[in-house]
């Protein structure tokens, strides 16, 4: 007879619980996805200095109209706070001091995927989708290409790209503001 195993899923003030508990400390590079505590991937060189060109590109053509999050939570519901490498946000006074964005203060989520190609686009996407994010991106080091989701609907994004060097990205929650794959990649 098989073993049945009863799990718990978090939620996101458990999770704060944990922290505040010492459980889970500063330096464990962990975010709550769907209930579970999940241990993200160490930041590469390439993958770093990508999120370091997006975050100097985005405040150079996008921050009079929104504002650049650089790996920092996004409370999607009550179970899942991803920390994305990149979100833009709709701007505050008070820069969400009081409590972390949630999919309705979202224009744009940019992912970038090194060795987590995959993870994103199986666990992060749907999750982003369903939340009704506008838009996100995976920047998809080995494949030497960005990868645009937009318009979702009923959790799954209708239109879908990949852009390719020479190619540009429109930031659908920001017009105007597009993005040189050249620029991203580096």
């Amino acid at each position: 007879m098989p073993v049945q195993i009863a799990r718990h899923c978090f939620t996101v003030d458990e999770y704060y619980r944990m922290a505040e508990a010492g459980i889970l400390s500063g330096d464990d590079h962990v975010e709550l996805l769907e209930g579970e505590v999940v241990e993200m991937s160490p930041i590469g060189s390439r993958h770093a200095a990508c999120v370091r060109r997006l975050d100097t590109l985005l405040n150079r053509e996008a921050a009079q109209l929104s504002l650049v999050s650089v790996q920092s939570p996004i409370r999607l519901n009550e179970f899942s706070e991803p920390q994305p490498d990149i979100a833009l946000l709709r701007p505050r006074e008070d820069f969400y001091a009081e409590a972390h964005p949630t999919p309705v203060d979202v224009l744009l989520i940019i992912e970038v995927a090194d060795t987590s190609v995959e993870y994103d686009q199986e666990v992060k996407l749907p999750l982003y989708a369903e939340a009704g994010i506008p838009q996100m991106l995976i920047v998809n080091i080995p494949a030497d290409l960005i990868e645009s989701y937009a318009e979702p609907v009923g959790g799954v994004y209708q239109r879908i790209a990949q852009i390719r060097r020479g190619e540009f990205v429109e930031i659908v929650g920001v017009p105007g503001v597009v993005l040189s794959v050249d620029e991203v990649l580096g």
